[in-house]
């Protein structure tokens, strides 16, 4: 008795799947979250299509999507019966060198647009790379609205709107960072010894 009642099941199961290939189909499908991608660029990216079968777009079909640099991730929601909402997650340009710019994360988005660029924090300056280094002070100012965010070997010189910041490395700005925030809208130098006001 078991037997034929397990047949059963599995028959409509596979009967269910075959359908689902079918229908329902997508009609409407919307790109939500975007900024540097447009949504048929997303959408090509994912390889999703109106008329693609609805329920065979899942979470693990668009897994692709976080190996582009500038896509952290994407969620997949169906609204019933022929509508795809594909949620996606973007880096943000924060930092930028020349043609090369970063995200927060350190991830190089690559052809990011000169208004791109012109929103993230300038990085300019001289000797080996101190891109690493940079976004780790980067990750501790942003609230203060840096513009410019220069390095030597001898540190890193932050630039904001009315004031500046100096600092050989982002360990001695954690470390006597209460007196940075005490002197904001000063000339701040910061040395591992203590903090100098100008």
């Amino acid at each position: 008795m078991r037997r034929p009642l397990l047949l059963t099941l599995l028959a409509l199961l596979c009967l269910v799947l075959v359908v689902s290939r079918f229908y329902p189909r997508i009609e409407r499908v919307y790109v939500v979250g975007a900024r540097h991608y447009t949504e048929a660029e997303v959408l090509r990216r994912a390889n999703i299509r109106v008329g693609d079968a609805l329920l065979w777009v899942t979470a693990w079909k668009v897994r692709g999507l976080g190996d582009d640099p500038w896509l952290l991730g994407a969620r997949v929601i169906r609204r019933w019966p022929d509508t795809l909402y594909l949620e996606v997650s973007e880096r943000t340009p924060v930092l930028a060198e020349g043609a090369t710019t970063y995200a927060l994360d350190g991830t190089v988005l690559p052809n990011a647009t000169a208004a791109e660029r012109a929103q993230a924090v300038t990085l300019k300056g001289w000797g080996g790379d101190q891109s690493r280094e940079a976004l780790s002070i980067l990750h501790l100012v942003a609230p203060f609205k840096p513009q410019v965010l220069s390095y030597s070997p001898s540190g890193f010189t932050v630039s904001f709107a009315e004031s500046s910041l100096y600092t050989p490395n982002s360990a001695s700005l954690r470390e006597h960072w209460s007196a940075f925030v005490g002197q904001q809208g000063e000339h701040v130098a910061v040395y591992p010894w203590g903090v100098s006001v100008q």
